[in-house]
């Protein structure tokens, strides 16, 4: 996430995708032996900007030696977070510093707006027909634009010998017994979200949190507001909380979903639930920059990104997936998984990332309201 991207992002925003310490720009080639030079793409080389960490890793163990396999191509992976945009908007209009992008809502819905990136052909990215209808409805795919998919779960997280009662409810985190023993994540995409889930369950109106950011938005902010001193903890990343919630620190809390299904094989004393109402997931998707010379490759690579081998593989290290049948493979290999991500027809279908658009037209007064009165009391 970075700090220097002032010129369309306020700074408030390196957190938006937290939970993973930013580890800036770094360079990293796919992998130590020698890329294989025979194939489709041989002698060609493919840029690929992703995030830092676990998302990385993932790319660098599962995707690239396959893809170099594959094509002969030899694959470049830049690692970061929010510098990715930044480079492309300053780099030479012809010379774009990456030729396949990872990106999130909150900067790929402006940079989709300004022009930069370029529409796929989606009959090079055959593979894009395995992906289950609901995660794909949404303007970015219909303008080929980039290939969306849903990532990161907001999860209920808690130490199972601190509750009497396990919690499978949001509302659950504002009952009295846990009033200043809960932890939430510092930036509001997925607090105020969390909010809105408690406000409509103490309501009786389950399923309607995103009903209530869009059109009821000075509300939710005032019951986040209100029950903000239930809060102990607002943690930065993911570690922090889950380290937390280990150390018997905190009670409970929200979490990201890659990471906390690592630490809940790894720490019994850990429990997850995910309610199914109002279940919401971070929206990213891969495009590609509008000036590179290597749009076949990089439409290559999103198709194999969308394999089944793929999916499956990114699954196993805790991603969610598109493709139905590796849902219910996942669901059937990992109860944790299984806990977590949608792994049935009726649960796709339900499908919902948080409100972007909402957060997107509101942002300064969100941002400004969360950090003055709610991450501070004011």
């Amino acid at each position: 996430m970075n700090k220097n991207n002032k010129a369309k992002f306020p700074t408030n925003r390196r957190s938006f995708l937290g939970g993973i310490t930013y580890l800036g720009g770094t360079l990293l080639t796919g992998c130590n032996k020698k890329t294989k030079t025979e194939g489709p793409f041989s002698g060609k080389e493919l840029n690929v900007f992703v995030y830092a960490g676990g998302h990385e890793q993932t790319m660098r163990k599962v995707f690239v030696p396959r893809f170099e396999d594959l094509t002969g191509a030899r694959v470049i992976l830049h690692s970061g977070w929010w510098e990715g945009i930044a480079k492309l908007k300053t780099a030479p209009s012809n010379s774009p510093p990456f030729d396949l992008m990872i990106c999130d809502a909150t900067q790929g819905y402006p940079a989709i707006k300004e022009g930069l990136f370029a529409q796929l052909n989606l009959d090079n990215i055959p593979n894009h027909k395995l992906l289950f209808e609901p995660t794909l409805d949404n303007w970015v795919v219909k303008g080929r634009h980039g290939l969306t998919y849903p990532d990161s779960v907001m999860t209920l997280a808690f130490n199972k010998n601190l509750v009497e009662e396990t919690p499978d409810k949001w509302e659950d985190l504002i009952k009295p017994n846990l009033k200043n023993k809960i932890g939430l994540y510092s930036s509001f995409y997925l607090s105020l979200f969390t909010f809105a889930c408690m406000k409509a369950g103490i309501e009786n109106q389950l399923g309607t949190a995103h009903q209530l950011i869009n059109n009821n938005l000075e509300e939710v902010l005032r019951f986040s507001r209100t029950y903000r001193d239930h809060v102990k903890l607002w943690w930065p990343t993911s570690n922090d909380m889950i380290l937390a919630l280990a150390n018997k620190d905190i009670t409970a809390g929200n979490m990201h979903s890659p990471e906390y299904i690592t630490a809940l094989r790894e720490k019994e004393t850990l429990g997850a639930s995910v309610p199914l109402s109002d279940r919401a997931f971070v929206q990213v998707f891969w495009a590609i920059p509008a000036e590179s010379k290597n749009k076949l490759i990089a439409e290559s690579a999103i198709n194999e990104l969308f394999s089944r081998e793929m999916q499956l593989e990114f699954a196993r290290r805790g991603s969610a997936t598109s493709i139905l049948s590796v849902a219910e493979t996942m669901a059937q290999e990992d109860i944790f998984w299984k806990k977590l991500y949608p792994h049935t027809k009726e649960q796709f279908s339900t499908l919902q990332y948080y409100p972007y658009e909402t957060y997107a037209k509101n942002w300064k007064e969100i941002s400004e309201t969360w950090d003055r009165t709610i991450l501070r009391k004011g």
